[in-house]
């Protein structure tokens, strides 16, 4: 395979962009040329029809009741917001390798003819908001085109009834087929019949020594908890108050920024105001403690052995939740038991170190299964 596109998600946010970039940088390091797919949308009426979609329409109003507050009763946020964007835009620019832009559904068909196949990669692409898309369903790549699946997500643990019939017709077009997460395999079997595989998340997939030398030196000299939280349970955040109570240490507060937290407002010690994705994981990676209910928060914690705590992102538990990938990734790798309630307690024997030599094993497993997959979904006539 000489050329193949990749359809990957590069929305403003950390896990998005740092798995995008990771799984261009495994297939620039097996030798394949490639590149993001850029798409303009033209039916303007159909991408209307999706603010029917409650979760969407939903997401949109947290977005622009986040822009009405920060220009009325919180003007301070502006530059902690814009600095953000303008960190995840240098991002993009200096790391992420796109196709020209094709514009229109037709454009975007005839433009399949320059590529050898495609790689669908990965975060929560199959989310049943984003069906209305029809984008990375990969339903306008020919059949005589390979299609590959690299560890997408449904984000949530059931799919809508009447979204069930669609999401069988798309998977059953895809040549390969592997998820991240034991739900995501549970669905494809239930909505197909297809076996799919489980596979690491590119951010795992790329080895560590390549996020060392992407992160850079240290940028805070001392002891601190890093909180990157998502939601807006404020007892997450008091969860932590908790642990600098018994550590001393500083609170690092890094705030999601796709909606209003009031949970966050006079949170934490030091509010960084620009961290770009390498920054993110630099954090991270130099906490001495990280409380986090994000997956890709969870997924760094892992990969550089901190000692961490994660909670859910959202109180339901139910099929539309996406706790569910974080319920997996913590059973593959043995640490089922760094889920925590935010109404606990820290107990003391959660402030030791964590014993990763078996969790380095289990990933260690998973990864070389996963380059497998992927070889041989390359390569195989």
């Amino acid at each position: 395979m000489k050329k193949i596109g990749v359809l990957a998600v590069r929305t403003h946010n950390y896990g998005s962009l740092l798995q995008t970039y990771a799984l261009q940088k495994v297939l620039d390091n097996m030798g394949y040329q490639n590149e993001i797919i850029l798409y303009k949308k033209t039916n303007y009426a159909k991408q209307a029809l999706r603010l029917l979609n409650i979760p969407l329409l939903k997401q949109t109003l947290a977005k622009v009741e986040k822009k009405i507050i920060t220009k009325t009763k919180h003007k301070e946020l502006e530059p902690l917001f814009s600095g953000r964007t303008e960190a995840f835009d240098s991002f993009i620019k200096r790391y992420l390798r796109f196709s020209k832009v094709y514009v229109g559904r037709n454009e975007l068909i005839n433009g399949t003819k320059e590529y050898d196949g495609f790689v669908l990669g990965s975060d929560q692409v199959w989310n049943p908001m984003n069906y209305g898309a029809d984008f990375f369903s990969m339903s306008f790549i020919p059949d005589s085109i390979r299609k590959i699946a690299y560890s997408p997500s449904f984000g949530v643990s059931e799919i809508p009834d009447y979204q069930k019939k669609k999401t069988a017709k798309f998977i059953s077009r895809i040549d390969y087929l592997s998820v991240r997460e034991v739900s995501g395999q549970k669905l494809i079997k239930e909505l197909s019949g297809r076996d799919a595989k489980i596979v690491v998340d590119p951010t795992i997939l790329l080895e560590r020594k390549y996020w060392d030398a992407f992160r850079g030196e240290a940028l805070i000299d001392e002891p601190y908890i890093m909180c990157y939280f998502l939601g807006s349970n404020p007892n997450h955040r008091i969860f932590a108050q908790n642990l600098q109570k018994l550590t001393n240490y500083k609170i690092v507060c890094l705030p999601h920024m796709d909606e209003i937290v009031e949970s966050d407002f006079d949170f934490g010690d030091y509010v960084p105001p620009s961290v770009e994705p390498e920054q993110f994981v630099n954090l991270i990676s130099n906490a001495a403690f990280v409380c986090t209910d994000s997956f890709h928060g969870t997924v760094f914690s892992i990969l550089y052995h901190k000692t961490f705590f994660t909670f859910d992102r959202y109180k339901s538990t139910g099929g539309d939740s996406t706790n569910s990938r974080l319920n997996s990734i913590l059973e593959i790798c043995g640490l089922e038991s760094r889920k925590r309630q935010s109404e606990e307690g820290v107990p003391a024997d959660m402030l030791c170190e964590i014993d990763y030599s078996e969790v380095e094993k289990r990933i260690s497993e998973l990864r070389r299964e996963s380059v497998d997959y992927l070889i041989e979904a390359l390569t195989e006539e």
